[in-house]
């Protein structure tokens, strides 16, 4: 393919401007560092929310800070209100899990009843990992994301 002739030189295929446009937007975005309201992003598939944050919520348990805090995932409650399941916003897979793997404290929640009965003062920092930086982590399993909650104890 032969680049068109400009005024300044050849110039890039007009077919081949979008992929350009979009490497260059995708490199820049890589490096940018993102402070809101309710989470600190450092890099897109780790997101951080404080205890500072999750208090300004006025949540009461940890089930409803992950409810408040968390974004791209469903919190559904049980049938008594209690802590249901968790579920990744858009497609899922019949094959695949559908639930992001919960980290308290470095060991996995199967049972996410314990969250709807601890307080949401408990928690130093929650942190979503999603796509590439769940895996690497957690392996397969975490297709969906991983969200690992450090508690105010932990540490000691």
């Amino acid at each position: 393919m032969q680049p068109h002739p400009g005024p300044r030189g050849p110039m890039l295929h007009p077919s081949l401007l979008p992929i350009a446009v979009a490497l260059s937007l995708s490199a820049c975005a890589r490096h940018t560092t993102v402070s809101t309201a309710h989470q600190h992003v450092d890099n897109p598939g780790r997101r951080v929310v404080s205890a500072e944050t999750i208090e300004r919520t006025g949540a009461r348990t940890a089930w409803e800070a992950l409810q408040r805090t968390v974004p791209f995932f469903l919190f559904k409650d049980g049938n008594n209100g209690s802590a249901g399941r968790i579920e990744h916003r858009g497609r899922s897979s019949i094959m695949l899990r559908d639930q992001p793997m919960i980290i308290m404290d470095g060991v996995e929640l199967n049972d996410f009843a314990t969250l709807s009965v601890m307080p949401a003062s408990d928690i130093e920092q929650i942190e979503v990992l999603s796509g590439i930086d769940a895996t690497t982590y957690y392996g397969t399993g975490a297709t969906k994301g991983v969200i690992r909650i450090t508690t105010k104890g932990a540490g000691s």
